[in-house]
């Protein structure tokens, strides 16, 4: 199981939010890169990093930031938040980018990301997965739309979609647990796809959890940087 360290950047500083609130953040770092720096000379080298300026305003922001992570000797991102536009794909990988995360517009405009998969290939693109309240989240997890979690993870993967990035909204930030049994249901309806799993992971016994279920990998933000799992612990599922 792959486990990638969050990166969250908002107004140019690594944050962490509680549940996508705004107005819940606390500030680890004043440079971003310096962060990710650390998880790479830790062998932590495949991070997700979220631009949250453009993951709310609709179009990537911190691209200073992005620029100097991607350009650190190893690193492997992914990389999401306001990526609206084939320029802003080219662009990121470009940059260094392993590939791109796309939220919003998979769910506002299904068939452009469509055909965005066939010209970059599924490799290149994850789709953003992030549940609230039962339904699929999106614009910075401001908005809700229609689709359930499955009726999205069929349209998407009728479009050759392969990797998704699965957030439990309610349990990001909280430290409470990952939910378990969400992601063992996703995986027992679509067996076939790369799932990532995020939000909620408070210890190694949730990582264990999570490997015991076959997630592809899993996203650790908040008991990372405050010190309930540790890299050396990380480093124990390379």
């Amino acid at each position: 199981m792959l486990i990638l360290p969050a990166l969250d950047i908002y107004q140019g500083k690594c944050v962490r939010l509680r549940q996508g609130n705004f107005t819940d953040q606390t500030v680890y770092s004043d440079s971003p890169a310096d962060v990710a720096r650390s998880f790479v000379e830790a062998s932590l080298a495949h991070l997700h990093v979220v631009d949250l300026d453009g993951a709310r305003q609709g179009a990537v922001t911190n691209w200073e930031s992005l620029k100097e992570i991607l350009s650190i000797p190893g690193v492997q991102a992914q990389v999401g938040g306001g990526v609206r536009s084939k320029e802003d794909i080219e662009r990121v990988l470009e940059l260094g980018a392993r590939r791109v995360v796309l939220g919003s517009i998979a769910v506002t405009l299904p068939t452009v990301v469509k055909k965005w998969i066939q010209e970059f290939g599924a490799s290149r693109i994850a789709i953003a997965l992030d549940v609230h309240n039962g339904k699929i989240a999106h614009s910075g997890w401001m908005a809700e739309s229609d689709y359930s979690p499955n009726t999205f993870l069929l349209e998407m993967t009728g479009f050759r979609a392969t990797t998704f990035i699965c957030t439990d909204i309610a349990r990001d930030g909280m430290m409470e647990g990952p939910n378990i049994e969400f992601y063992k249901e996703l995986k027992q309806y679509f067996p076939s796809v790369e799932l990532i799993a995020s939000g909620g992971v408070s210890s190694v016994d949730d990582l264990k959890a999570l490997q015991n279920i076959h997630v592809a990998g899993t996203i650790v933000g908040k008991a990372l940087y405050e010190g309930r799992v540790t890299l050396n612990e990380i480093r124990s599922f390379l």
